[in-house]
Order: structure tokens, then sequence, then C-alpha cells
């Protein structure tokens, strides 16, 4: 006779860090910058959209800046607000209160503010592994999947109704950052949160429209072109995904064209690790790296200078594509 299994018992209640010196902050302060990491992305957008109006609830004369170093994706157009995000080389001006999205320092958000000479309280919003901790306030939170989550529980915490549009906002950031619910940082606090935005009226149905099957002609061929070209390593354990400069011109690509293509390594069976090296221009390299399982890759990316989390990272190398590519992988080939 089989053993009787024990039911798992789950914590299904939303943590509730203290964030009373969060928004003490957010309702002193006159004036506001809010930054990300280059390349700001689908989770970066969406939290600081979602955030610049939950502090013009709480504090209805701030003065608000939204500035990343790199473009909006062009799928994200839809967002409420978005024609408040600014791309800058450098920022202007000084601040009362300078928030940083999912940065493990000045250097990842391109250098384009001074943290020390431009703002006087800096706050260090992030859900990434090895953080810091560089704020004056920092709320940090590997635990959870993504930066729109804390911002969420910056609504909670100010007692604020999430309407339509900031609910879009934050949903996106989330289904962004978990694909979709797919990846392994997504956990019952993520699914809790999500049907709290679906209650505020996300319609996921036109939401995934506008969002997945809106891409360019280039990045689809961008895509074919990368998976035509796809090494494999390691007994088909590692799929390798190049760009090279020249493409990316030849096809009139954009940066957010490059989205997502790392996670189509991941699709046979074989294979444990995505890697995607994308060729800037400027003697550096992107990496991005994906993996299944247990594997770490958050080490390989450490062992470059970038950073992530276990099953999705990031770096940049200074170097060739093809110098790119030798090294990685063998650095690839001691996690194996």
């Amino acid at each position: 006779m089989k053993k009787k299994e024990k039911p798992v018992t789950r914590n299904n209640k939303l943590s509730t860090p203290n964030l009373k010196p969060l928004l003490a902050v957010l309702k002193a302060g006159k004036t506001f910058c809010f930054t990300g990491h280059q390349g700001p992305d689908a989770d970066v957008i969406g939290s600081q959209l979602a955030l610049r109006s939950l502090v013009k609830w709480v504090n209805p004369q701030a003065k608000i800046s939204i500035c990343n170093a790199g473009p909006v994706p062009s799928q994200l157009m839809y967002l409420k607000g978005i024609e408040n995000v600014q791309n800058v080389t450098k920022v202007p001006g000084e601040f009362d209160v300078l928030v940083v999205f999912e940065c493990s320092g000045a250097d990842r958000t391109g250098n384009i503010i001074d943290f020390k000479r431009q703002v006087k309280t800096v706050v260090n919003l992030d859900h990434h592994l090895h953080n810091p901790n560089f704020g004056h306030i920092n709320f940090v939170e590997p635990s959870t999947s993504s930066t729109s989550e804390l911002v969420f529980k910056i609504f909670r915490a100010a007692k604020k109704p999430i309407n339509k549009d900031e609910a879009i906002s934050l949903y996106t950031g989330l289904v962004a950052d978990t694909g979709w619910f797919r990846y392994g940082n997504t956990n019952t606090q993520t699914h809790q949160i999500a049907s709290e935005l679906l209650s505020a009226g996300v319609d996921v149905a036109d939401l995934s429209e506008r969002f997945y099957l809106s891409r360019s002609e280039a990045a689809v061929r961008l895509l074919a072109y990368t998976l035509e070209q796809m090494k494999l390593y390691f007994d088909n354990r590692l799929a390798c995904l190049k760009v090279p400069i020249e493409i990316f011109k030849k096809l009139n690509a954009k940066g957010d064209d490059v989205e997502d293509i790392v996670n189509h390594g991941l699709l046979m069976e074989s294979v444990q690790v995505s890697l995607l090296l994308k060729e800037r221009g400027d003697g550096i390299v992107k990496v991005s790296l994906r993996s299944k399982g247990e594997l770490d890759i958050n080490l390989v990316a450490r062992a470059f200078g970038g950073g992530g989390h276990r099953n999705a990272s990031g770096c940049e190398f200074k170097g060739s594509l093809d110098e790119a590519e030798k090294q990685i992988v063998a650095e690839l080939e001691k996690i194996f």
C-alpha cells in the first residue's frame, strides 16, 4: 500500500515590507527623476509609469522626469503616459529624489545622472540578486519576479486603488519578466498580484496581441537569421545565437527587435542554456543568457561583470563577436 503523501503547505500572503520611509520620501519630494537600466525593457518602463501615477496621487505638485539611456521598445507604445518617457544621454538639473529601477549602480543606468551631485535622496528598487543597496532607501527583493511587483506593493502600502491604466503598466512588466508566467521566478505571489491586476481591468487577450504579436518585419527576419546560424555545443545542451552588426544594419533593425530571441534557443528539448551575442558596433558585445532547471547562469554573467537571476542573466563583453563566443562558451563549460 502506498504511503499517503503529506499536503504541501504554502504561505499565500503577500510579503509586507516596511515602506513608510519610502512613502514619506515620495510624499515630501518636489522634484523627481526616474531612471532604469540601459536599454529599458517592459518591466522598467511599466513600473516607472505606474509609480509616476502613484506619486502624482500622493503628491499632486510633484514634478517628475522619466529619463532612460535608450528608446522605448516599439511594442510598448500602447502604455498610457508613454510620451513622458525620455531617451537621454545625460540628465540635466538637480532633483530632490532619484528613483532607480532595476540597477546595481550608476553604471547600469549608463551614467546618465550623478547620484551624488544631482540628487538629495536615492531610492533603489530592484529584484535581482547581488544588489549592493546603494540607495538611501533600498527596496530590494530577490524573491520577487519583477520591479512591477515591487511597485504594486508600494501601491498597497499607500492604500491607492489601482486603476486600469496603472494595472496595464504593471501587468505588462510582470508578464514580460516572467515570460508570461513561464520562468522560474514565477511564484504564488506573482499570480496573486496578477489576479488583482486583472480585477482592475486588464484585458489579457488585447494586451497579448499588442505586446507579443506586434513585432516588426526586421524583428522576425532577425529571428530567422539567428536560428538558421545557431550553433550547438556540449552534446546539444548549449545553443549559441549571434547577431553580427552588419546583419543588424542590413535588416534596418532596432534595439528592441532583438528582444526574446535568446528564449528561442531553449525550445529544443536537449538545450539547457541559450546564449545570445549581439554585436553593438562599438567594440562591445551584449550578452544574454537563459537556462532551464538548476543551471545557474548568473555565475557566468558575474564572471564577466554582469548579473541577474539563476535562469536569466546578462553582461557586456569587450571584444569581437568571435572572442565573446569563445570565452563565454569556455566559462559555460564549467557549469555543465
